[in-house]
């Protein structure tokens, strides 16, 4: 009686903020921290784990790999480069000027006598197998050498779990994958002792389009394996409007390997509007080494398979494509080639137009064929039964349209009693509202999966997924307010290239009087809006009875997530 009690107590106290821990992990990087810290922790999502004598071999790749393209295909994204750089020279600059373009044969020409500057021999050490008991984790998994003495994992692909035939890909191993990321990041990162931790409470953010296996799993994972005092979960579109500190936005994620658009409104993301591609910042990485190669990257030697070339190229990406159209001409670009032991070599480079090009394939994603033809929109998939939620969604489609069938055919008796002369007239009718009941049940369905046929650029995706809102009205604030976040948004000259392709193709009747694009609000990193509204959303007076507790998941388990999930389960 008396624990019951102060259990309660406990759970109607408000949290504090330096007791509640912050996870939002991603398919490149892991956000990790207290809800009272200004940002988080943000390290590689990757686990290096030495591999056993003789046994199998896995290693993730930090960027998306290329595929072998057929000539038809490389001609048509050769094409469409083509076209995109005579959009770029019929553009104007702000000032109204016309703007001048470059060609891959100028950029070729002044990078011909381009000599790397060589500087003394780098003090980066690799990390070899006698070096590591257990694991690697983060960026040191960067230095796991060789490449036969390591199996390299990343948890998340994608943005959802990892889940492969090789070695280390069960959802078992990628369980136990997590389980030593977060605890190692908890222990030495937050220094926090994992004993101390049934006294500390976690958020996990996770995505808006969700697997209810994993999410059971993962929430087993924080509450029973890393032994948190409490736990719930929120989507990472929701975290997002508390972050920017909107009631309602079209919320548009651009993260390493996916993008992902749904409507949110009153904190709750609306399903029928969830569309996740499979392309994001590792996609445009490829493109833009794909372009520069095409104009005489003079380091020769680069090999984006490898992970620290991998990682030097998405760091040229990040500090210098752009869609600004003022920029034009040549541009210097500089970079350091640093590998352990060797000595380290310093490139001044030009680079033109493909600083726009690799960005501008977001609206022109034919050219992401470079990393395989399969990234067509996905929305939530259909809930599948479990058997530790006897009232799940199959259980409730089934009994509503059994209820609403037996009403009709009470309905039929008596009005057929009434009235005898029509009732062959009633027996049809009776049919099509069968029928109907059944549309009902379609209905449900195909909400959760919107059209998979098509490869949507971002603007696409955008109008299809406000399109499926249910009102107008809701159309219409949508219009007028979309949220950039995720490390794709940093790109200077997004958020206007965006607005003016949005303002040609929005309807004219949901046409609002300002469409406002927002890219770090409050003048945050777009990567961390989530995170941050993640940690606001925690020390809410109004997210107290979300809390799961690890008594009551051992006692009821997945069925609280149907109660207590601040999303329609």
């Amino acid at each position: 009686m008396n624990t019951s009690v102060t259990q309660e107590q406990s759970q109607s106290e408000p949290i504090q903020a330096q007791t509640c821990i912050i996870i939002h992990p991603g398919s490149k990087n892991l956000r990790i921290g207290r809800a009272s810290d200004v940002n988080p922790h943000t390290i590689l999502h990757a686990i290096a784990r030495p591999r056993r004598p003789k046994g199998p071999l896995h290693r993730d790749p930090v960027l998306i790999p290329t595929v072998e393209l057929s000539k038809e295909n490389k001609l048509q994204v050769d094409e469409t480069y083509q076209s995109m750089r005579g959009t770029l020279q019929s553009c104007l600059r702000s000032d109204g000027t016309p703007r001048p373009a470059t060609s891959a044969q100028q950029v070729a020409l002044a990078n011909k006598q381009c000599i790397p500057i060589q500087g003394s021999v780098s003090k980066l050490q690799y990390v070899t197998k006698s070096d590591v008991e257990d694991y690697i984790i983060g960026d040191q998994v960067l230095y796991a050498h060789s490449a036969d003495q390591f199996n390299v994992h990343f948890p998340f692909r994608h943005g959802d779990l990892n889940i492969h035939a090789g070695v280390g890909g069960s959802l078992s191993s990628i369980l136990a994958d997590l389980e030593t990321i977060w605890g190692h990041c908890i222990t030495n990162l937050l220094e926090i002792p994992k004993t101390e931790l049934k006294h500390y409470r976690a958020v996990l953010v996770i995505p808006d389009i969700y697997n209810r296996l994993f999410l059971k799993e993962l929430v087993g994972l924080l509450l029973i394996q890393l032994g948190f005092g409490g736990c719930f979960l929120v989507q990472d579109h929701v975290a997002a409007t508390f972050g920017a500190g909107l009631g309602a936005a079209c919320v548009v994620d651009l993260g390493d390997q996916k993008t992902s658009v749904s409507c949110v409104e009153d904190a709750l993301s609306q399903r029928a509007t969830r569309i996740r591609l499979d392309y994001g910042g590792s996609d445009i990485t490829q493109a833009f080494y794909y372009l520069i190669q095409r104009a005489g990257f003079p380091y020769k030697e680069c090999q984006p398979q490898h992970p620290l070339d991998g990682a030097l190229l998405t760091r040229i990406k990040e500090g210098y494509c752009h869609l600004n159209l003022d920029f034009c001409g040549l541009r210097d670009v500089n970079f350091v080639v640093e590998r352990p032991g060797v000595p380290t070599l310093r490139y001044h480079i030009k680079i033109g137009d493909e600083l726009l090009l690799a960005p501008l394939g977001l609206f022109n994603t034919e050219v992401f064929a470079l990393t395989g033809q399969d990234k067509r929109g996905q929305g939530q998939a259909n809930a599948s039964g479990d058997p530790e939620d006897p009232h799940d969604a199959n259980y409730l489609r089934e009994t509503s349209r059994r209820a609403h069938k037996e009403a009709l055919e009470n309905q039929s008796t008596s009005t057929a009693s009434m009235d005898p002369i029509d009732n062959s007239t009633n027996a049809g009718g009776q049919g099509e509202e069968d029928l109907v009941v059944d549309s009902l049940a379609a209905d449900a369905a195909t909400d959760d999966q919107p059209q998979q046929q098509l490869l949507y650029s971002l603007d696409q995706a955008i109008l299809h997924s406000i399109e499926r809102c249910s009102s107008d009205e809701m159309k219409r604030r949508m219009y007028s307010c979309i949220l950039l976040v995720g490390g794709g948004a940093k790109f200077e000259g997004l958020s206007t290239w965006l607005h003016n392709r949005l303002l040609l193709q929005i309807p004219f009747q949901f046409r609002p009087e300002q469409t406002e694009i927002i890219v770090g609000p409050k003048e945050m990193d777009p990567s961390m809006v989530a995170w941050k509204g993640a940690a606001i959303m925690s020390c809410l007076e109004s997210a107290q009875e979300l809390w799961i507790r690890p008594t009551e998941w051992k006692k009821i388990g997945v069925r609280l997530l149907r109660e207590r999930a601040p999303f329609y389960w």
